[in-house]
């Protein structure tokens, strides 16, 4: 079932569910935040379940970097891998890894067999430029749409793009922790890291609105 996105809840839940009123100003806010240690607060627990422990780990729909940014900046993180298929957020993590040495990061998504796979994204125009509502990405168009609905006083328009994802290659490291949002293909992707799952029992941060699909893959390993 999709709800209203908000990454918060109380008083800041409330102002962030205002700014994702208007596309513009969502736009705006969501550029600036990742200069801030503001960030979901499901996440702030990380730090009392890993405490000082150095970690590696896995971030897929890693966006522009907002969610690696939290893990160094509050974990005492190793090496993040890093995946993302969109080709303009792709960019601001290469960026980001000129930074952040530990950054290990590819341009494409995971799924369960390697090719292109179509994504929908929301648009709008803003004093004749065209701006994409990138984190708003679906692999199904009536989510989108719904997503949409719930979210935006102004809706925004709808494109079709193409992305490339490929089956998950195995990493020599332990990884302790693996982070999915995906908006919709996180069931595939758990699928495609069985494996890895299976051998380091790493903590799972899935956002997901299908958490029953994703159980029953998950409980043999006694998640």
């Amino acid at each position: 079932m999709i709800k209203q996105n908000t990454t918060n809840r109380g008083f800041f839940g409330f102002i962030e569910k205002l700014v994702r009123l208007f596309p513009i100003i969502y736009s705006i806010a969501r550029s600036l935040i990742k200069y801030t240690n503001y960030f979901e607060e499901d996440f702030f627990i990380l730090k009392k379940i890993f405490k000082n422990k150095k970690i590696n780990i896995i971030d897929v729909g890693a966006s522009d970097g907002i969610s690696a940014l939290f893990f160094l900046r509050n974990l005492n993180t190793n090496l993040i891998y890093c995946y993302e298929p969109q080709k303009i957020l792709f960019k601001q993590l290469l960026k980001l890894k000129k930074k952040f040495k530990n950054l290990i990061v590819f341009n494409y998504g995971l799924g369960k067999k390697t090719g292109k796979i179509k994504i929908y994204i929301p648009y709008f125009i803003f004093l004749g430029k065209k701006i994409s509502l990138l984190t708003y990405s679906f692999p199904v168009k009536s989510e989108l749409i719904n997503q949409i609905n719930l979210d935006f006083l102004v809706r925004p328009k709808v494109e079709k793009i193409l992305i490339f994802i490929k089956k998950f290659k195995l990493v020599n490291k332990k990884i302790d922790l693996i982070k999915i949002d995906t908006n919709g293909s996180e069931v595939e992707v758990v699928q495609s890291l069985l494996k890895i799952i299976k051998r380091d029992k790493p903590i799972l941060i899935i956002e997901n609105n299908n958490i029953q699909k994703i159980y029953h893959y998950l409980k043999k390993y006694k998640y």
